[in-house]
């Protein structure tokens, strides 16, 4: 799912894969410290356990919490 994500942000920007990961993980970040609630699910999704520099995008997770924020932004 994270590197779906990830696809989306590439496609959709242009940006490189490695400049869209680091572009997820600030977002994370920035969603972590306004909703610490959701902490955990991030982390879950991301397979970041706390990191928030992006961390292993391959983890597998399992949370609506991120598909729903990429339909709010258009992903």
């Amino acid at each position: 799912m994270v590197q779906d994500l990830i696809n989306q942000i590439v496609e959709k920007t242009g940006v490189p894969a490695d400049k869209a990961q680091q572009i997820l993980g600030v977002v994370a970040g920035f969603i972590k410290e306004k909703f610490p609630m959701v902490g955990g699910q991030i982390d879950s999704v991301l397979g970041t356990s706390g990191n928030q520099a992006g961390g292993d995008t391959n983890s597998g997770g399992g949370s609506n919490f991120m598909s729903d924020i990429g339909g709010k932004m258009g992903f």
